[in-house]
C-alpha cells in the first residue's frame, strides 16, 4: 500500500511517521540485503512528499543493486528522546526512472527535496509500519499491515 492510502486509513499513525521520518529529525537507516545474501545498513533521508515515501540513494552506492536485486527493504527512524520515540517501516520498492514522475515525487516534499542526475530514486509499497514511545520504561505500541490495517 501506498504511503498516501495509509495516510488515509491511519492519519495519526502517519502524522507521527512524517515526524520522525523528517530530515530535521536526523537520519533513517535503510536496511537491504546485499548480494551475498548479508543484511546491509545504510544511513538515508527519505523523502516524504504528497505523492508518497520514498528513499533516494546515490547511484554509485551499493543501495541501488541490492533492491534492485531484492526490492524488500526495511526503514528505521533513529530515537527522538526524551520519550525514545521511534517509527519502522517495512516496504517493498520499485525505482522511478522516468524524469517526470521523479519531479512530481519530490514536488511536494518537506524541506524542498531536490534530486541529481547521481540520485536513484525508489517509492516505497508500505508491507508494515510500527511506532513506539517509551514512558516510565514501558513501551506504548502500535502496528498496521497492509494486509489487515492495526494489529
Amino acid at each position: 500500500m501506498l504511503w498516501t492510502q495509509f495516510a488515509e486509513q491511519e492519519p495519526e499513525l502517519a502524522l507521527r511517521g512524517r515526524m520522525l521520518l523528517a530530515e530535521e529529525h536526523g537520519y533513517v537507516y535503510l536496511s537491504t540485503v546485499s548480494a551475498d545474501g548479508g543484511p546491509r545498513l545504510h544511513p538515508v533521508a527519505p523523502v516524504l512528499s504528497d505523492r508518497g515515501l520514498y528513499v533516494a540513494v546515490t547511484r554509485r552506492s551499493p543501495k541501488p543493486a541490492d533492491v534492485r536485486a531484492e526490492p524488500r527493504i526495511a526503514l528505521h527512524s533513529t530515537v527522538l528522546p526524551p520519550d525514545d520515540e521511534e517509527f519502522s517501516v517495512r516496504g517493498v520498492v520499485r525505482e522511478v526512472e522516468d524524469e517526470g514522475a521523479r519531479e512530481a515525487a519530490v514536488a511536494g516534499a518537506r524541506g524542498g527535496a531536490r534530486l541529481s542526475d547521481a540520485l536513484a530514486l525508489f517509492e516505497v509499497d508500505l508491507v508494515e509500519v510500527g511506532w513506539a514511545r517509551w514512558s516510565e520504561g514501558k513501551p506504548t505500541r502500535r502496528r498496521w499491515r497492509a494486509s489487515g490495517g492495526l494489529v
